[in-house]
């Protein structure tokens, strides 16, 4: 339950910072910042991973 839950405000925050980025940014540019958003993400995820195991 907690799964499906977490899935769907994932689903919602990726869609509302992906028309953000596009509104800002301009189509052009949309690909080059999202993929450091995302990379900004994979790490943030990652450090909260790292906490929340230890």
């Amino acid at each position: 339950m907690f799964d499906a839950l977490f899935s769907l405000v994932f689903d919602i925050v990726l869609s509302a910072v992906g028309t953000a980025i596009v509104k800002l940014f301009g189509v052009d540019n949309a690909a080059e910042v999202a993929t450091v958003i995302i990379g900004i993400g994979l790490i943030a995820i990652g450090f909260v991973a790292a906490v929340w195991g230890h």
